[in-house]
């Protein structure tokens, strides 16, 4: 527009309104292509932010004209369309607020509007209601735009052009015209919202009388109610809003409180209406309500009778919607529980359960005594015979697992001081002796297990109904349940059960074991794929991946305290034997790289043996003697003449040598690896130091045909091990440490192929770094400078140089910093030697040579930013280096940088000697603000 004259835009002016007179007015055929009128609307309307109101101060006049007729009625048709929906995107263009705009548009923006106040919006607001009046009737679609101008104009043009009786009446009346009520509620509702003045506003919600209207609506239309109860939430908001002012006087405040009593019964209404987009619509309301009561207690001000009765209403409403709609069956299909997880999502979604949380925190009494009233009602009602709807039994116990997450922690207890049942122990002994876990419906067994696995705590206080629920969790109840959808969820809650009820489980070891003997047969499975949220393909989860929580739990109870070792022996042969011949069987056989099923099958014994070794405690670590046998090439473990083994533990150690057989056999398959990984990890901590000497063979397969993502997962738990089991396991680290390190540098010296690959070689240098630091840590960084390895020693450390320098990742830069660190701390000689430490051969002269100037020219580094947080981080391991070294080396280090050092870099003398008194006297914070100064300075 910028670079059109005046004569041209007079030209754009002229031919656009000659366009709409033809197209709009003289046609009397069909109208030109949607999508050409849209545009047309669009060009009109930026041509009009440049012109109106200067160049054009007539265009809304111009544009009415062209609607009217010479007699002034009829209007024409298509132009009176044409005009509506450009009058909507002009709104849209100068007055939408949740479009970004410039500081120009805005501006502009507001001289438009300002300029439409003095004049042309009385004219417009007069236009839209005739043609309102004049198509209501003959073209429902044209007065359906009229009353989407008002709506939309209402928020920014003065509020007595509509809200008068001439307007409102016919809004009114409209309300009840099949046609228009939906967008004359619409209209209703942005008049109720406009912005005005807290006074104002409720003066004009007195005179709309809202509430007096709806009496009289048709409310049996869905659709139509919806926005009736949008309507609702509109009126009820701007009340709540208006209450909620402290400067409102006294007698403000009790209207809009008695306006928000009379709306209350149809927020009721709304909320409990069966479809769930009308529901919705008014939480805005109910939550404004919930704030004023939050309020109301804040200010210790009670509840008065009104406001008891509406959260008594509210709470049962909001309970009731938690339950399945009499239309709805739970479907027990096996693969596809469609409307099970559907109806799982909307009590979340729509955040029913928030609601009653806050309730609870209004009124916990009235809270606790409602869900106990309520959830004793239907177990009485089960228990005395009474033929219950599944629907509502689901609900009773579903009620009863929200109940404990509104409490307070306070209120969380299941036995009062004076030894009674709480509220809460009462319900959960009622569910649990009242049978109902019996109840013929699936979905009544799902939810009884949740909750009972939530509420484990009663039990542990009131011992006595344990034997029942573990009944009801071990038969087809739950863990042998027909639907394999319960079955499998059963798996995973009975495993929490347990472990968290370890130790009241002594007496039902054996039963229980006995009664889940036919669960533990593995049986591999296709592996079937689902997609993530984001449409990217995933295994789903197999039977098998529930089944490892079976496993899990043999574990626990075999490791309880107080059964006898030799017993405790028995039932781990009975579990892992049939797994260690499923291995054998497996390697015996014939092997075809196709052959899914099979490798599955392996990796699934593999799996379950390191899910028991999970369950299993740790028993205590035995003490060992290192010996170093150089004729099998690793060192071994022997163990000292006064350990004394547990007798369960061959058991597993057979276990173990079976599972490195298989390694040996298939480790180029990356799912056998992922299993023996998953399963060393489990028995390390099941089996402690018994483990050891089985891993240099356990590292050397892995290792050899490894994937980046392996060696990610695989270095921290080395390091892991290493501090865990130090310094006995330092002979191993020693030997292991350069094909670990050598693996690790093939994967880094390679280039990239895509985003992905890159954060993958990002992770694994981390994973590196954090394994060496973890070497430091655990002491046994002598690994490093063994005869072995003190060779490679220079290779290793120029990989640490590598990384510092790049200021492109200052998370793995301040890694390799303090690598650094710990090695100065360590290696470096220092001036007094009083331990006699040794020397490690070449460290020093790296240390000056190398790792010293690269603490000043990295942060002299135009990418190098002392303005970030991550590089200032890094800034410190390097001041930290530089004061260390002086801390250890004193005068030398003084010496160097003076004769050295700072001439190399033509550093003035001057600074250089500041330089030198600053790591004298100051302490490492003090040194490092004046480094900082020293790099800025240094820069400019």
């Amino acid at each position: 527009y910028d670079s059109l004259d005046s004569a041209a835009v007079e030209y754009i002016q002229r031919t656009m309104m000659e366009y709409l007179r033809r197209e709009f007015v003289d046609n009397t055929n069909a109208s030109e292509e949607s999508f050409i009128r849209n545009k047309t609307a669009q060009s009109l309307t930026i041509l009009f932010t440049h012109v109106y109101p200067t160049i054009w101060p007539s265009f809304f006049k111009e544009m009415m004209a062209v609607a009217k007729t010479p007699s002034g009625a009829p209007s024409h048709e298509k132009a009176a369309d044409f005009f509506l929906r450009l009058c909507i995107s002009i709104d849209e263009e100068i007055a939408r607020m949740d479009i970004p705009r410039s500081r120009e548009e805005v501006i502009r923006n507001t001289n438009i509007k300002d300029a439409m106040r003095l004049g042309d919006i009385q004219l417009l607001a007069s236009f839209w209601f005739e043609l309102l009046q004049e198509f209501r009737s003959t073209n429902p679609s044209i007065a359906q735009l009229a009353l989407k101008n008002i709506g939309s104009y209402i928020a920014w043009m003065d509020i007595s052009l509509v809200v008068n009786d001439q307007v409102m009446n016919v809004l009114y009346e409209l309300l009840a015209d099949s046609n228009l009520r939906i967008p004359a509620c619409e209209c209703l509702a942005d008049v109720i919202s406009k912005g005005m003045l807290p006074m104002d506003k409720l003066n004009m919600l007195q005179m709309l009388n809202i509430t007096n209207m709806l009496t009289r609506l048709d409310l049996s239309d869905p659709e139509f109610v919806e926005y009736v109860a949008r309507l609702i939430n509109a009126l009820g908001t701007e009340l709540c809003k208006i209450y909620a002012e402290t400067s409102l006087p006294a007698e403000g405040k009790t209207t809009a409180w008695s306006m928000i009593e009379q709306v209350t019964p149809y927020l009721l209404q709304f909320l409990a209406n069966e479809f769930d987009d009308t529901s919705s619509a008014v939480f805005p309301f109910v939550n404004d309500m919930l704030y004023i009561y939050k309020r109301q207690k804040k200010q210790q001000q009670s509840l008065s009778q009104g406001q008891h009765e509406f959260l008594v209403s509210l709470l049962n409403v909001v309970v009731v919607k938690l339950r399945y709609d009499d239309e709805t069956e739970w479907d027990a299909d096996e693969d596809e529980p469609e409307e099970e997880a559907l109806f799982f999502e909307m009590r979340k979604v729509k955040k029913r359960k928030k609601k009653i949380k806050h309730i609870a925190m209004i009124n916990e009494e009235l809270y606790v005594r409602y869900i106990h009233s309520f959830v004793m009602d239907t177990l009485n009602k089960y228990k005395n015979g009474t033929e219950l709807n599944w629907r509502d039994v689901e609900l009773c116990l579903y009620v009863l697992y929200c109940y404990g997450e509104a409490l307070s922690k306070a209120s969380m207890i299941f036995v009062n001081p004076d030894d009674t049942l709480s509220p809460l122990g009462d319900l959960v002994a009622e569910m649990v002796s009242s049978n109902i876990s019996a109840y013929p419906h699936p979905s009544t067994a799902l939810q009884y297990f949740e909750n009972i696995s939530r509420y484990y705590q009663y039990f542990e206080q009131r011992p006595a109904l344990l034997p029942q629920a573990l009944a009801a969790f071990v038969d087809t109840r739950g863990l042998h349940h027909p639907v394999k959808q319960i079955r499998t969820r059963c798996w995973y809650l009975f495993q929490r059960f347990v472990k968290n009820l370890r130790p009241k489980m002594g007496n039902y070891v054996e039963n229980v074991l006995s009664s889940l003997g036919d669960l533990l047969t593995i049986q591999s499975e296709p592996v079937v794929e689902t997609n993530t949220m984001d449409g990217m393909p995933i295994p789903a989860a197999s039977t098998f991946d529930s089944q490892l929580y079976l496993f899990e739990t043999v574990g626990l109870l075999i490791s309880l305290e107080g059964i006898d070792p030799m017993k405790q022996t028995e039932y781990l042969q009975i579990v892992l034997e049939p797994l260690v011949k499923g291995i054998q069987t497996s390697m015996s056989q014939s092997y075809s790289p196709e052959d899914e099923l099979f490798l599955l099958q392996l990796h699934h014994y593999i799996m379950a043996i390191g899910s028991v070794a999970k369950g299993k405690v740790k028993f205590k670590i035995y003490k060992y003697i290192i010996l170093t046998i150089y004729n099998i090439g690793f060192p071994t473990l022997v163990k000292s003449a006064d350990s004394v083994q547990q007798p369960w533990a061959a058991v597993f150690v057979q276990a173990t040598e079976i599972i490195l057989s298989a390694l040996r056999n298939f480790n180029q398959i990356s799912v056998i690896r992922d299993a023996v990984r998953y399963t060393f990890a489990r028995l390390i901590t099941c089996l402690g130091s018994e483990v050891l000497p089985y891993l240099p063979n356990l590292i050397d397969g892995l290792l050899t045909e490894c994937e980046v993502t392996e060696l990610v997962d695989f270095l921290p738990f080395i390091g892991l091990v290493a501090h865990k089991y130090k310094p006995m396991i330092e002979p191993i680290i020693d030997e292991l440490l350069l094909p670990l390190v050598r693996r690790v540098f093939d994967f880094l010296n390679t280039t990239p192929t895509g985003t992905d690959e890159a954060v993958l070689l990002l992770d694994l240098r981390k994973a590196y770094l954090n394994f060496i630091l973890s070497l430091f840590n655990s002491n046994v960084e002598s690994v490093f400078v063994s005869e072995r390895n003190l060779e490679h020693l220079p290779t290793i450390l120029q990989t640490f140089v590598h990384f510092a320098k790049d200021n492109s990742d200052p998370t793995t830069q301040k890694m390799s910093f303090g690598v650094f660190l710990k090695m100065v701390n360590s290696w470096t000689m220092p001036v007094d030697n009083v331990n006699n430490q040794q020397p490690v051969p070449g460290f020093d002269q790296f240390v000056y040579n190398e790792l010293l100037p690269i603490t000043f020219t990295v942060p002299m580094s135009a990418a190098f930013n002392l303005a970030d947080g991550q590089s200032i981080l890094v800034f410190g391991e390097m001041t930290t280096i530089q004061k260390t070294l002086f801390v250890k080396q004193g005068n030398n280090f003084i010496e160097y940088m003076n004769n050295v050092f700072f001439p190399s870099i033509q550093c003035p003398p001057e600074t250089a000697e500041r330089y030198c008194q600053a790591v004298r006297q100051y302490d490492s914070r003090a040194f490092k603000k004046y480094f900082q100064s020293f790099i800025s300075e240094a820069k400019n």
